[in-house]
């Protein structure tokens, strides 16, 4: 379904891995973007706030968490790529979860989120993730900057048939930011490539999501 809404405290912790380790878990429909012959995942937590699908519906909020791997979608676009698919998301409200699924590609699943100021900790049974932001400007690094800021559609596939959403938005103003600490065993190859943030809220629409085969006009 189609939604609007605002992005509120955006963080994006980007880490590649080998590629082998994402071994079925993207539909073969779709091809993974190569970021130096690894897959790239930018994780993403965000604050939704004021979430609604049409004008006659209460709005919500949450807290969304993601792994989302960058695929190459240039079979499906005259541009470069500027996709993604989610491979899990997480939220500790078993409602979000379910109503999550049932609106959205998300992959939702309960977890366990604790975090306070910068810091931030998922715990799903025996599988974590921790990251620690510093506060602090970092280098940018130019390669990564370029493919995380461009991305603006995230894609679904089943059947040999390609779904893709757009993202839209007027601004996406990311900068670099340093971590003093980044850990996982969600994937045994993770490589931290740096984390970005983005310091005011941005207004975006979720479009409806619809089928594509080779280009998008």
């Amino acid at each position: 379904m189609k939604f609007k809404g605002e992005l509120h405290q955006v963080k994006l912790i980007n880490f590649s891995v080998e590629k082998e380790e994402l071994n079925g878990l993207l539909p073969k429909e779709l091809k993974l973007f190569d970021y130096h012959g690894r897959a790239l995942i930018s994780m993403v937590d965000v604050h939704l706030k004021n979430m609604k699908m049409t004008s006659f519906m209460p709005s919500f909020s949450y807290r969304h968490l993601a792994f989302r791997v960058l695929v190459d979608d240039t079979e499906f676009n005259q541009e470069e790529p500027k996709g993604i698919y989610f491979l899990q998301s997480f939220s500790s409200n078993p409602l979000m979860v379910v109503g999550g699924n049932m609106i959205a590609n998300y992959q939702l699943n309960l977890a366990k989120i604790e975090s306070s100021f910068n810091t931030l900790k998922i715990q799903q049974k025996d599988k974590f993730l921790h990251y620690a932001l510093s506060g602090s400007d970092a280098v940018k690094n130019e390669d990564l900057f370029t493919v995380i800021k461009r991305i603006d559609r995230a894609y679904a596939a089943k059947n040999n048939k390609v779904e893709v959403t757009r993202i839209t938005r007027k601004e996406w103003p990311i900068k670099p930011v340093s971590l003093l600490n980044f850990e996982t065993n969600y994937f045994k190859t993770a490589r931290l490539e740096g984390a970005f943030e983005v310091g005011k809220v941005i207004h975006y629409v979720w479009e409806k999501p619809e089928l594509v085969q080779r280009k998008l006009l």
